[in-house]
């Protein structure tokens, strides 16, 4: 895209800014015959437009149904919507325990399905549902008390996978298993274990089987840092020590990580061969800009264009929750994470990218991310998360703004 176009869109507060001051005319000079503005383009007709629903947005199934009715009522067409916190299931399962949210206790029996709920709801309304997992996280640790809801299921219920095996937890550069309470948000499962990336590909597969989902959307999936994961397994099948080959080490965890994101896609498309598979990727892929920025390939052993290249990703959906900042680039700017993404996913692989935006940066923002994704030609946008988007009134901004018309979601052409 040339610099020309990309101003025109005059997308930059300080550009705007400066265009306002720098021009002022002289008193002997007519002021101009002011013109109205043009009416901004008519939306695309073929455009995703995901909402995420978290696990703590949702209570009740009458809480279910006024979320599909916002998503609705401002022209959305996907919903992801969580229903694996932490190797825990926010629906009736048979492979995992339920969920502290849904049962008020892990390893309870639920007296409801929230995703029944939302599948029956969404698809009244014309919206996809995908169903949300996150994908390599055990228990949540920021607090003992946390840490202490990892218990033994009622009777004839499920296991949760570090109570059926401890050992498959990561373990830190120093052979340490990682503790609860800790700093990562989670105790985090290891990729290296087949058993956690075989037990994601069956909860996957199990959900699109008996809940007819339209797609599945991982998160978490990659390593919390660089410092996880030593643990027996992986140092096992790496067969030398990482230390001799620090750079072979990382890109032997990006590989299990894919390992993971392959057998996932494997067993759903084995279900039905039409489910679609995305992930929620870290928003900044490498920091080439000098940002001294977190980054999911070095820092998190994520490699989402690979995946997409080598064919077992269909949707990338970076989790751009950033600014258009005034300055081209300037730290975190959400034009340039944009553009990199476009370039790194849409153009370099073939599949698709859908650009996240952060509801909470108030509707103003997100109308004007919109406006410059549409401009980029970008396949859809994520919006995050549907209390933000909430609080922010932008179900009725979105609906009197750009989203005023219905979409149709792209086609996946490699299937």
């Amino acid at each position: 895209m040339s610099t020309r176009r990309r101003l025109s869109i005059a997308i930059r507060p300080a550009l705007a800014a400066a265009i306002i001051t720098g021009c002022s005319v002289s008193e002997s000079v007519s002021p101009p015959v002011t013109q109205p503005p043009p009416p901004p383009p008519p939306p695309p007709s073929v455009e995703a437009r995901a909402l995420w629903v978290s696990r703590f947005e949702f209570d009740s199934p009458e809480k279910i149904t006024r979320i599909m009715d916002d998503a609705r009522s401002a022209n959305f067409n996907i919903v992801y919507f969580q229903v694996r916190g932490a190797a825990d299931a926010i629906y009736r399962s048979s492979i995992e325990p339920c969920a502290v949210v849904l049962c008020g206790r892990l390893g309870g029996t639920a007296t409801w399905d929230p995703l029944e709920v939302a599948v029956r709801e969404a698809h009244a309304r014309g919206l996809e549902l995908h169903a949300w997992l996150n994908a390599f996280t055990g228990v949540g640790s920021g607090a003992a008390s946390t840490c202490a809801t990892l218990v033994e299921s009622a009777s004839g219920n499920p296991r949760h996978i570090l109570k059926e095996h401890p050992e498959w937890a990561m373990v830190d550069d120093a052979g340490v298993s990682m503790p609860c309470p800790n700093n990562e948000e989670y105790v985090w499962l290891s990729p290296g274990n087949p058993g956690v990336r075989t037990q994601l590909a069956r909860v996957a597969a199990d959900v699109v089987r008996r809940y007819g989902v339209d797609g599945i959307h991982l998160d978490r999936i990659r390593y919390p840092g660089t410092r996880w994961s030593y643990d027996p397994a992986s140092l096992a099948e790496f067969g030398k020590s990482p230390g001799s080959d620090p750079g072979g080490w990382a890109q032997f965890r990006r590989d299990l990580v894919g390992r993971a994101v392959r057998e996932a896609f494997d067993s759903v498309v084995a279900v039905r061969p039409a489910t679609v598979l995305s992930v929620a990727a870290w928003g900044i892929y490498q920091d080439k800009w000098g940002w001294n920025s977190s980054q999911g390939y070095s820092q998190y052993l994520q490699d989402p264009r690979a995946w997409a290249k080598d064919g077992y990703l269909d949707v990338t959906v970076p989790m751009t929750y950033f600014a258009i900042n005034s300055a081209s680039c300037s730290f975190a700017d959400w034009i340039c994470l944009l553009e990199d993404h476009l370039r790194g996913v849409q153009a370099a692989t073939g599949r698709d990218m859908y650009i996240a935006i952060a509801a909470n940066k108030g509707s103003p923002e997100s109308l004007r991310q919109v406006q410059a994704g549409r401009a980029y030609g970008v396949k859809g946008f994520a919006f995050y998360s549907y209390a933000s988007a909430s609080a922010a009134n932008l179900f009725t901004a979105l609906a009197a703004g750009p989203f005023n018309a219905k979409a149709s979601i792209p086609r996946m052409s490699w299937r």
